[in-house]
């Protein structure tokens, strides 16, 4: 599968919040949705009417974190997947939070792929834990008409899955639950990035999909400020804690500049793009070394 869009979101998410951050990130790793003054990871902006909109350019939705699925080259695979058994592991309200990431990130990949029933599988799996972290009550009337009704058909998966992970992000914040959206952006993005690094047979597979989990770096950087704004909370110091070892890995990532027929300056509705001349590069050693330290990681989240 082309995943050319992969990160082109992101954040890693099906229902919710994954998260994450997770950042909506174009090719060269900014954010998709950057408001033009940025104090905040979450910042609260006027819009042209005079009313306060949040941008919330560091939580994708699922649609956007696996939209490189739609043009591609990369096979579906269950083993990436968690699965909906091991909900019953998770205990403690720190675990069910990431673990909500996880399962909305997996949501998103299998209604990517089109697998209705699996998809509505997760989805049980999402409400199921929606209700034990006390986020329940966004699944009203309405939307859970509309899930009952989803039909079998990839639009109506990704809509739904989408629509619900914006109103879950909205909801959050609107009751000042931060610190239960940044677990959920977390265990979105590492899921994500378990995933695709899972997905490539080799390092010479797909240099496309190998550029983008470079690119990762600077939405990492962007999650882990999002992280430390709430460190106060223990749930998420010891997350932050947990993601040393991959935030130390993409430290180590060095910049180069690109080729002249690698510099995109122009998009499709012809905005120029600036600051678009370098790229974050990753070698055959580092790949292999993030794929082994992303699945200790995402191994320690979902308890596998």
């Amino acid at each position: 599968m082309n995943i050319m869009n992969f990160m082109r979101i992101i954040t890693t998410i099906a229902v919710l919040g994954i998260l994450t951050v997770f950042i909506s990130c174009t090719g060269d790793g900014s954010s998709g949705k950057t408001p033009d003054k940025k104090e905040d990871i979450d910042g609260t902006q006027n819009s042209d009417n005079g009313k306060k909109t949040k941008t919330y350019y560091l939580i994708p939705s699922p649609e956007e974190l696996f939209r490189f699925i739609h043009d591609g080259e990369l096979k579906f695979s269950n083993k990436v997947v968690n699965p909906t058994k091991s909900i019953n592991d998770y205990v403690s309200t720190r675990d069910k939070e990431l673990n909500f990431g996880v399962y909305s990130a997996d949501l998103a990949y299998v209604a990517s792929f089109n697998k209705y029933q699996q998809s509505i599988d997760y989805l049980g799996v999402v409400r199921r834990l929606s209700d034990e972290i006390g986020i329940s009550t966004i699944f009203d009337k309405n939307l859970v008409g509309r899930i009952d009704n989803i039909t079998d058909d990839k639009d109506s998966l990704l809509k739904v899955t989408n629509d619900t992970y914006l109103s879950i992000v909205a909801y959050l914040e609107d009751v000042q639950r931060q610190e239960s959206l940044a677990q959920i952006v977390t265990g979105g993005w590492v899921e994500s990035i378990y995933v695709v690094a899972n997905l490539l047979d080799s390092y010479e597979s797909n240099p496309k999909i190998i550029n983008l989990l470079a690119e990762q770096k600077g939405i990492l950087e962007n999650l882990i400020k999002y992280l430390e704004q709430r460190k106060n909370d223990k749930n998420v110091q010891s997350t932050l804690n947990d993601l040393q070892p991959i935030v130390k890995f993409y430290a180590s990532l060095k910049s180069e500049n690109k080729k002249p027929e690698e510099i995109d300056k122009n998009k499709k509705d012809g905005t120029i793009v600036v600051g678009n001349n370098t790229k974050v590069v990753m070698d055959k050693v580092q790949f292999a070394t993030l794929k082994m330290e992303i699945t200790k990681l995402r191994n320690k989240i979902t308890k596998l």
